[in-house]
């Protein structure tokens, strides 16, 4: 028996095909190898989101949205609606505290979901997030030259 010489073995080209119906033949063209190609997809834009160090640093002087320590606290990015290795608008933070000598701060849990499920995460970052915005307004913090968040139309406000 033949031994294989590695290399793939080739098909012979399409050529018609002779099927014997009764008394009638059928010549069927064979095609090996073709496939069906699908149409290029639609470009998606891609979403740039803000940065803004100034906002960043105010959500940094916020109590911590967990445990509730003062100064302490770091801009935590919400971790839904995003790839891996990319951030979302900063204007979505909210403050978590950082770690600490003998204590593992709610940014780091958070992040790694010690806190809380995956879905209980998915209600609570918008939350947060909203809450913060808000807290930052009242303030009269909102830096100047970063547009205001525009917050979803819900339909239970008369």
């Amino acid at each position: 028996m033949p031994r294989g010489n590695g290399f793939k073995r080739r098909l012979p080209p399409s050529r018609p095909s002779r099927v014997a119906l009764g008394a009638r033949t059928l010549t069927v063209a064979i095609r090996r190898g073709t496939y069906a190609v699908p149409p290029p997809a639609a470009a998606v834009p891609k979403v740039v989101p803000l940065e803004s160090e100034k906002y960043r640093r105010l959500v940094a002087l916020l109590p911590c949205k967990v445990c509730g320590i003062d100064g302490y606290s770091q801009a935590a990015h919400p971790n839904t609606d995003k790839g891996a290795g990319t951030k979302t608008d900063d204007r979505l933070c909210f403050p978590l505290c950082c770690d600490r000598p003998g204590v593992r701060g709610c940014h780091l849990r958070f992040d790694q979901h010690a806190l809380m499920t995956k879905a209980a995460r998915r209600l609570i970052e918008p939350a947060w997030g909203a809450d913060t915005r808000r807290q930052i307004e009242t303030m009269g913090l909102w830096p100047a030259n970063l547009p205001r968040w525009a917050e979803p139309e819900t339909g239970d406000q008369p």
